[in-house]
């Protein structure tokens, strides 16, 4: 279910930061059709409540980094042991808990494969941990922060109101 904090317009100043996260608020003002400092407002409550946070995402690959996903089995009660342990390493900047085959799937960003085998080596060493499986990022297929859900809560919205009128 989509967040009941997110009205129309919300949804609508997140749809355009979508596109361009650089998006001036002035610009977003005018294609909605509200000034900017009612966007700057709405962006800036929806930051503080950690409904959206602005970063860069840097392109491993461009960089002639490796990347990596890592899922993880994690045995016994160690799961948030494990998880603190991984969140420690500096070169782990994504890790999720989640449900399936693995406990905890990770992102790792390496300089090289020895780097990845440095790595490899100490997350083998947090005690807790079952299995590693490895996931080497060959080629990135699509990359979009763009999340159909928004739009659908925006559509789902005009088509009700519109069955209103």
């Amino acid at each position: 279910m989509a967040d009941p904090r997110l009205d129309e317009l919300d949804t609508g100043i997140l749809e355009q930061l979508q596109v361009d996260g650089r998006m001036p608020f002035s610009r977003i003002a005018e294609e909605l059709g509200v000034s900017d400092a009612t966007v700057r407002a709405r962006v800036n409550r929806m930051e503080r409540g950690r409904l959206v946070k602005f970063v860069i995402d840097v392109d491993a690959a461009n960089l002639g980094l490796i990347e990596v996903y890592l899922g993880l089995q994690v045995q016994g009660p160690a799961l948030d042991r494990v998880i603190e342990a991984i969140a420690d390493i500096p070169e782990i900047p994504y890790a999720a808990e989640c449900s399936g085959v693995f406990d905890i799937l990770c992102e790792l960003i390496c300089r090289d494969n020895d780097d990845l085998l440095r790595v490899l080596r100490e997350i083998r060493r947090v005690p807790g941990i079952a299995r590693v499986e490895t996931l080497t990022v060959l080629k990135i297929r699509k990359d979009t922060w763009r999340y159909a859900a928004l739009a659908q809560r925006s559509s789902e919205r005009r088509r009700t109101t519109d069955a209103r009128s």
